[in-house]
């Protein structure tokens, strides 16, 4: 019994051992059937579809394109393997120059097929075959910008509190801006409007940030001005001026009745000190014609004196010799 049970265990191990030795080398096989298929996949020709990003090169920002270029363009290419993986490395990028194409103030770019072509190629191993490129062709129509520089018109709906007014002009800054656009265009431009805005019951200074229209193909260089409004609260003052008569021929003389007049005008408070009688003139004209009366006209060249209000408007005259 013990010598058949021995043989028994002996025979179990030689099996054990078979079977494990069949497995190993089934393992082998399998190994070296799969290097043989690598190999030959790493070795043999197939295509492959890459994307190629564009760089656009020497486009000055006087020049519009009509279209929008392609920021990459697909290739299909052939090759082995081992080359097709160490394209995908590297990364590449097809840089294109817009210069030479840039011919007149205004034309079309095209970047045919067979230039992308050879350029594509310069970057690829001369054993990969360029299949198919998309798109085949870059192309846009573009136009040289001629540049202008126009005023700023401010367009506004603005009131003033009660007893308040506004001092000066408003203040734009930048008072001019440029416009880049075909010369035929920027020629009927003579200035550039604001976007329309209300202000309502001012009561002092105030600054807006205010778009400015745009025009179809002309661009507006800053898109954006500040425009700040003054205002203040005004008083009254008076004055009697004197009527002092222009004009009058050599050897004559001419006097006027009343000899002066009474004048009010409105001053903003921050300037009521400041204005005084010298600041406005009472004038009449010699009559060219006999009249009864004579017209008279206040003069100032004061910006903060508005409103002027003055009593009598006519008056009487007498020419001696």
């Amino acid at each position: 019994m013990k010598c058949t049970e021995n043989i028994r265990k002996q025979a179990k191990r030689v099996w054990l051992w078979l079977l494990r030795k069949d497995i190993l080398i089934y393992g082998l096989f399998v190994g070296l059937a799969f290097i043989f298929w690598w190999g030959r996949a790493m070795s043999s020709p197939r295509d492959v579809v890459i994307q190629v990003p564009l760089v656009y090169q020497q486009i000055s920002d006087q020049i519009v394109l009509t279209q929008t270029l392609p920021s990459t363009i697909n290739i299909k290419i052939r090759d082995n393997g081992k080359q097709l993986r160490q394209i995908k490395k590297q990364n590449i990028h097809l840089h294109l120059d817009i210069a030479p194409y840039i011919k007149a103030e205004k034309g079309n770019i095209t970047i045919s097929t067979d230039i992308l072509k050879h350029k594509l190629q310069d970057l690829l191993p001369g054993s990969t075959a360029i299949q198919q490129i998309n798109p085949e062709v870059i192309a846009s129509a573009y136009y040289i910008q001629q540049q202008k520089t126009v005023p700023v018109a401010v367009i506004s709906q603005l009131t003033v509190a009660p007893q308040h007014q506004l001092i000066g002009r408003p203040r734009v800054t930048p008072s001019h801006v440029n416009i880049y656009g075909v010369q035929e265009q920027i020629d009927t431009i003579e200035q550039i409007l604001t976007d329309s805005v209300r202000v309502m019951d001012l009561r002092d200074s105030i600054t807006m940030t205010i778009p400015l229209k745009t025009t179809t193909n002309v661009r507006v260089h800053p898109s954006q001005v500040c425009v700040t409004w003054y205002a203040e609260q005004f008083t009254e003052k008076t004055f009697t001026l004197p009527i002092k008569p222009q004009g009058i021929p050599v050897g004559k003389r001419l006097r006027t009745f009343p000899t002066t007049i009474d004048v009010v005008v409105r001053v903003g408070i921050s300037h009521f000190a400041q204005v005084t009688a010298n600041d406005l003139k009472a004038v009449c004209y010699y009559p060219t014609k006999p009249y009864e009366t004579l017209p008279i006209e206040i003069i100032t060249n004061n910006p903060h004196i508005s409103n002027i209000r003055f009593s009598p408007h006519q008056v009487e005259y007498i020419v001696e010799m």
